[in-house]
């Protein structure tokens, strides 16, 4: 009160006036300091996104080419059955004395057990068949597969639903 009571007395006004205006200026250089850091920052999260997109980009290439190597077994082994039954060798299945032949089914299904775990739902339905194949389901295997799927899908969307209506 003092203060002001001085400043009005001694012709002040034009101190009041240049207070005021250094305060609006130091408020200004903040509010530039402000806009440039956050312009900074923003750049750095662009940066940061493309990097996230180029690793999940390899991360997806590195699956893809594991799901294709894996592919690539399933049918060489496939043509391979072919071929023989095309021949008639009945012998052509490993049987559990045929260690070498085991060994290698076994790794294959293990390789396709590792994919199919830890791959999504569109690659899942890709991988189903060759692993029925692999390990020789029947009709009836596969049948309680699908209705097993499918009350599945059912009991999924009437959790959806209930949710929905929370």
């Amino acid at each position: 009160m003092a203060e002001n009571e001085k400043l009005k007395s001694s012709g002040a006004e034009a101190l009041l006036a240049a207070q005021w205006r250094h305060r609006y200026e130091s408020c200004l250089k903040e509010k530039e300091a402000a806009l440039t850091s956050l312009g900074m920052e923003k750049e750095k999260v662009a940066e940061l996104q493309d990097q996230k997109k180029k690793t999940d980009a390899g991360k997806y290439e590195a699956k893809y080419r594991d799901l294709k190597e894996s592919f690539r077994l399933y049918r060489k082994k496939a043509k391979e059955i072919f071929m023989a039954q095309q021949q008639g060798e009945t012998g052509f299945m490993p049987t559990l004395h045929d260690s070498g032949a085991e060994g290698a089914k076994i790794s294959y299904l293990k390789n396709l057990m590792v994919n199919y775990l830890g791959s999504d739902a569109a690659c899942r339905e890709h991988m189903e068949p060759a692993i029925a194949t692999v390990l020789n389901f029947t009709e009836d295997d596969l049948s309680r597969i699908k209705q097993q799927k499918e009350q599945n899908e059912v009991g999924f969307e009437t959790d959806v639903r209930i949710l929905e209506r929370v």
